[in-house]
């Protein structure tokens, strides 16, 4: 299986201008020609979204420090999505954020976080699993062999041994390979200080590299299914894009709420006052500052990229991979709302010829 991947038009000509305001002015006019020119590729065959756990992270970050409560954490849901699209007449099947969230627990930052608090705490008040990835897989009828792609918006929290194979373990995924941006791979491989509180050491020692497909910016996958690049939260920082046959859906961590492109139209104490205060267009998720020009400028191109919810179209149709979530230990820090997850047809299993193609 050779991925034949195309980039998506418009952008890297954009991402090309050396001044940073300049370049977010051309960026903002690209994303939307972009946007036409893929969703007048056609629709997706299916999208589901599937919740997998609800984890505490520092209120300071979810909001670049804009939002005022006495909690010193927001409660988040880590969601991944399976998509089904045509790449050259072939039905693939690509995971998005399929987090391995027990082994995230070893990155330094929740490790120490647990250390701190104990596990009765981390684990039955700060802490709720919904769902694994292979269970949300088998309610869907999938099997591990139907799995074409796996990605992530960033490899924070992340450990894909289990799914890849790894320092000997077998793979859970006999047959995909994983899509990141080689700024990310090359990056996860050799953390600078700074990042390494939110890296899970080793996660992804011993991946086969035959398991890899290091991505260069900006990707069409297929029919309605692309890879946007949105650096800044980290250097290899991407988004997923999907288009039915009604909306585009745009799917990262960039921010951490719909609310996050819209705060003007935020409830939240302190997120708007704090966004007509900056000048803010949108309210970065914070926890880390590679480059935090672009991220802003990421989340421009994932905000004209998405367009208006159909739903309620004052709010933009982003569907952050981790989900703000209202919770009894995070006081006046709930979404002002909370889009439908996106889901789309119906997911099939794979042909066996097929998953040989």
């Amino acid at each position: 299986m050779n991925p034949s991947f195309r980039p998506l038009p418009f952008l890297n000509e954009a991402r090309a201008e050396s001044v940073s305001a300049v370049r977010l002015k051309k960026l903002r006019r690209a994303a939307q020609q972009a946007r036409d020119a893929f969703t007048a590729g056609g629709p997706v065959a299916a999208l589901a979204t599937c919740n997998l756990v609800t984890f505490p992270y520092p209120s300071q970050f979810a909001f670049s420090g804009g939002a005022l409560s006495p909690a010193p954490y927001v409660m988040m849901t880590n969601r991944m999505q399976v998509v089904q699209y045509l790449e050259d007449g072939v039905t693939r099947t690509l995971i998005f954020n399929p987090s391995d969230y027990e082994r995230g627990q070893a990155a330094p930052f929740y490790k120490s976080l647990r250390e701190k608090y104990g596990d009765f705490l981390s684990d039955k008040v700060m802490t709720r699993r919904i769902g694994t990835v292979q269970g949300h897989l088998a309610a869907l009828g999938l099997k591990p062999e139907d799995v074409d792609y796996i990605a992530y918006d960033h490899l924070h929290i992340q450990d894909v041994r289990r799914w890849l194979g790894g320092d000997g373990e077998p793979a859970y995924f006999p047959r995909a390979k994983l899509l990141v941006q080689r700024a990310e791979w090359e990056s996860v491989k050799n953390l600078h200080p700074l990042e390494k509180v939110w890296y899970v050491p080793g996660g992804t020692d011993g991946v086969p590299e035959e398991r890899v497909v290091q991505l260069e910016g900006d990707t069409w996958l297929g029919r309605g299914a692309a890879i946007l690049a949105t650096p800044g939260h980290t250097l290899g920082n991407m988004s997923l894009a999907v288009a039915t046959d009604k909306e585009v859906f745009v799917v990262s961590e960039n921010g951490v709420a719909s609310e996050s492109y819209t705060p003007l139209q935020s409830r939240i104490p302190g997120v708007r006052s704090y966004a007509e205060q900056m000048g803010w267009e949108v309210v970065l998720n914070g926890n880390t500052r590679e480059n935090s020009l672009e991220q802003y400028s990421s989340m421009i191109v994932e905000k004209v990229f998405a367009g208006p919810s159909r739903v309620e179209g004052s709010f933009v149709n982003f569907h952050p991979s981790s989900l703000l979530t209202s919770s009894l230990v995070a006081p006046g820090l709930s979404p002002t709302i909370t889009l439908p997850a996106p889901n789309h047809g119906d997911l099939r299993p794979t042909p066996a010829a097929r998953r040989a193609a």
